[in-house]
């Protein structure tokens, strides 16, 4: 199996990109990934601030042997195992509370905290279960970069919790070899990411497997699947264009692959789907909707 270092990452998604290596289609293959904000970490005692950012949501790049335009990746996350250090936080200039709602002086809150035995260990009293995910997975754009700090329908800094293990995400490709970009771990995000740094942030040990398969024509942003649901994910600037998006896209894939039609699929979603805002602190806000399966009959 092969594995991708950090050390070579990049800070936009972009056809440019050299990939660290090639897999074949169905390859398992496993990303070892770096601190959204870089390589300052090393220790329980180090604390971000952010002068020690020194990369933007680095991704490393993989290609897919054979992917072409108009294919889509299915991409499987197989294992995401988080490094035995995270950190967290808030200052004054990345808090929304602060610049959008109740005005005053927040400080600066930030904790650096250890990872182990399936626990973010939170303080002497308080320990929470890990829920690794993928922060930032996302193919390459046809033409001009998009930065790592946006999600869109490519995929990219979409921070949606269900980017884990055991689910299927769909991103189109746009490019030859498909040019597959990973990073931004965590070891458990909160919707809302309301913190904008994290969820606890991290770096992982990332094992996927890419399948190159067809492109629905109907397609426009990330799709996501589990034994369970069917999920869309909208990324777009606005929160409720973002909903909405992610709600239109549901409507078409249960249209195109469960014979509903366009009425009776809205009508159904209405009584049981399920949707969030997974993160709205990004240049892009998150908001995921998800079909149950045991309905779509």
């Amino acid at each position: 199996m092969q594995t991708l270092s950090r050390l070579k990452a990049y800070s936009v998604h972009s056809r440019n990109n050299p990939p660290q290596f090639t897999v074949k289609s169905g390859e398992i293959f496993s990303a070892n990934t770096e601190l959204c904000t870089g390589d300052w970490l090393n220790s329980i005692d180090d604390i971000w601030t952010p002068e020690k950012t020194n990369a933007l949501n680095p991704t490393v790049v993989v290609a897919v042997e054979g992917a072409k335009p108009g294919d889509m990746l299915a991409v499987e996350i197989l294992k995401v195992v988080p490094d035995k250090l995270g950190y967290t936080g808030f200052n004054n200039e990345s808090n929304h509370l602060a610049t959008k709602v109740i005005d005053r002086d927040w400080g600066h809150n930030l904790r650096t905290l250890a990872i182990c035995d399936k626990y973010v260990h939170w303080s002497d009293r308080l320990k929470i279960p890990i829920q690794p995910m993928v922060g930032t997975l996302g193919t390459a754009p046809a033409s001009e970069d998009i930065g790592n700090a946006y999600g869109g329908a490519h995929g990219g800094n979409m921070d949606v919790q269900e980017v884990c293990p055991g689910n299927t995400v769909y991103l189109p490709v746009e490019v030859d070899g498909a040019l597959l970009h990973i990073g931004d771990a965590h070891a458990l995000q909160g919707d809302g990411e309301i913190n904008c740094s994290g969820g606890i942030e991290c770096r992982a040990e990332v094992t996927l497997r890419a399948t190159i398969v067809k492109r629905p024509s109907e397609m426009r942003c990330v799709r996501i699947e589990n034994a369970d649901y069917i999920m869309t994910v909208g990324c777009l600037s606005d929160v409720d264009k973002s909903f909405l998006l992610a709600c239109e896209q549901m409507v078409a894939w249960m249209v195109a692959d469960y014979d509903f039609s366009i009425e009776d699929a809205y009508l159904l979603m209405g009584q049981v789907m399920e949707a969030r805002n997974t993160q709205f602190v990004n240049p892009t806000s998150s908001y995921i909707c998800k079909m149950p399966k045991k309905y779509l009959v």
